[in-house]
């Protein structure tokens, strides 16, 4: 609907002051378009106000749709009261791919959700929903392409750095990129560095690429990631060695290293028998677990480090997400004591 509204007109060098001028004095009607004619930036105001080299002059103008703050306030009106409550807080973003973890309650309006997600985030082209959790020893997830286009390959961009990938064939956490910078940054001249689980590239990357190591080498077991992978070192251009295997069996043939991640935050425990040996004295290990808090992980990690026959030295402890209501996602970074 339109209406007559109050605007002040501005010659275009002096727009932005204008702008902001309007915006101190708490003048500015957002709920109105900023109009452009004959040369003229015409800024919508709720009431008469003085401005420098200015005129106040009226327009019919309409109501500016407003978009929504989330998907909650965009499913109103689509979703019952109830099965907005029922929908996730938030959901992954990779590339221009929405994946969203639904409730059984919610499938059978999955394809309503989709749309909303890809009418409402301009940048969202494909619309997809897991339709299993992450599981299998490729860390893989099945999806569903619900809306948008029926493609299930991206690129992801951060911090500088490109990864190509298939949501529905390698895993990736687009959550998890502050903690990937996080230990990039620690990451000193010279060292060697060796990345386990290393999925389509995204730690051993953007390390190599950000920062001067002597050499970085990233396992993977899982085939399609380590292609993805391979396709991401090239096109980031950069030199990273990528073993296509299983870590219990490459890592042993690779030598000593300043600095090991290991984010698998499942099952990194059953690796510490090939990792430690592999670490060079006063090295760094990057240890991922869940847990309820700092203090059980550091316990784990505690625990199975002496099971190992080996001490360890707790450098730092940081939550990097959550896994469910009760667990959390932790970074443990430690290093070894002399026997």
């Amino acid at each position: 609907m339109s209406k007559s509204s109050l605007f002040v007109k501005s010659k275009p060098s002096g727009a932005e002051a204008v702008r902001r001028r309007l915006l101190e004095l708490g003048v500015f009607n957002g709920e109105r378009s900023v109009l452009r004619e004959k040369g003229y930036v015409l800024f919508p105001v709720k009431e008469e106000v003085k401005i420098k080299d200015c005129e106040i002059t009226s327009r019919q103008s309409k109501y500016r749709k407003k978009k929504p703050k989330s998907l909650r306030v965009a499913l109103k009106g689509k979703l019952s009261e109830n099965e907005i409550d029922l929908l996730p807080s938030s959901f992954d973003l990779i590339g221009d791919i929405a994946v969203i973890e639904l409730p059984d309650e919610l499938l059978p309006k999955k394809e309503v959700v989709g749309q909303v997600l890809i009418s409402t985030f301009k940048n969202i082209k494909v619309a997809a929903v897991k339709s299993s959790p992450v599981g299998s020893e490729y860390r893989t997830r099945s999806v569903e392409v619900v809306a948008g286009e029926n493609r299930t390959e991206t690129v992801h961009k951060e911090y500088g750095c490109s990864y190509k990938l298939d949501v529905s064939k390698a895993y990736f956490s687009p959550r998890s990129g502050t903690e990937r910078k996080r230990v990039a940054d620690q990451v000193e001249d010279g060292e060697r560095v060796l990345v386990l689980f290393a999925g389509v590239g995204p730690f051993p990357i953007l390390i190599a690429k950000s920062r001067s190591p002597k050499e970085v080498v990233a396992v993977e077991l899982n085939e399609a990631a380590c292609d993805y992978m391979l396709w991401n070192v090239a096109k980031n251009k950069v030199d990273v060695k990528v073993v296509c295997g299983d870590a219990k069996v490459e890592t042993q043939k690779l030598g000593k290293f300043d600095r090991i991640v290991m984010p698998l935050p499942k099952d990194a425990g059953d690796f510490l028998g090939v990792a430690l040996p592999a670490l060079a004295p006063e090295g760094v290990v990057h240890f991922y677990t869940f847990a309820h808090d700092t203090n059980e992980a550091e316990d784990t990690v505690k625990k199975k480090a002496k099971e190992l026959g080996y001490k360890i030295k707790l450098l730092n402890s940081v939550v990097c997400g959550s896994y469910s209501p009760c667990l959390s996602r932790i970074c443990v970074d430690f290093t070894l004591l002399v026997k």
